[in-house]
């Protein structure tokens, strides 16, 4: 599961931290975490573009989720590098995002922008908005709403949920 926060909506913006883990949506099991917050002059530099009003948006959040959002020190590059090597050591057949059109984009485009491979196959991205309408799952809270890793740990919690529920609705069928 991959999540991220940026300072805009399209693709080209500003990915200000991204969070990711790794899960078995079948089990339960959660394996590795990787969260990485980026120095935002260093996206910039790459070629990424700021939204003013995602700016006036991340004013309205919590002073964690901020904290969290605007600590970065990694070079964007860098960060893009080590998600990367995060997502080709798990060696993931999905990689879950809500949406895919949105995280997985953008980040796509940041990776162009600094001339980083995409780690992923365009067949593997997965949808957690589409599972939840389908089984009805709820995405639970976990930690701090708008931390990359804590969005990315709920939405693999609800992706397990969503999971139990069809398997349950295989049994009973």
């Amino acid at each position: 599961m991959i999540d991220i926060e940026t300072l805009g909506t399209a693709p080209g913006s500003v990915v200000l931290s991204i969070g990711a883990v790794t899960f078995d949506a079948e089990t339960g099991e959660f394996g590795e975490e990787f969260y990485v917050a980026i120095e935002p002059s260093s996206a910039v530099a790459n070629g990424l573009t700021m939204d003013v009003s995602t700016i006036k948006w991340w004013m309205e959040q919590s002073a964690d989720a901020q904290a969290a959002a605007f600590s970065g020190t990694a070079h964007a590059t860098t960060a893009l590098l080590a998600l990367s090597e995060f997502v080709k050591a798990a060696g993931a057949t999905r990689v879950w995002a809500k949406p895919p059109s949105f995280d997985l984009v953008l980040l796509e485009s940041a990776f162009r922008s600094c001339f980083v491979d995409i780690p992923w196959h365009y067949r593997t991205p997965r949808d957690v908005r589409t599972l939840f309408d389908i089984t009805g799952a709820a995405q639970p809270d976990v930690g701090t709403a708008h931390n990359a890793l804590d969005d990315a740990k709920s939405q693999a919690l609800g992706v397990v949920e969503a999971y139990r529920i069809l398997a349950a609705r295989t049994l009973a069928a």
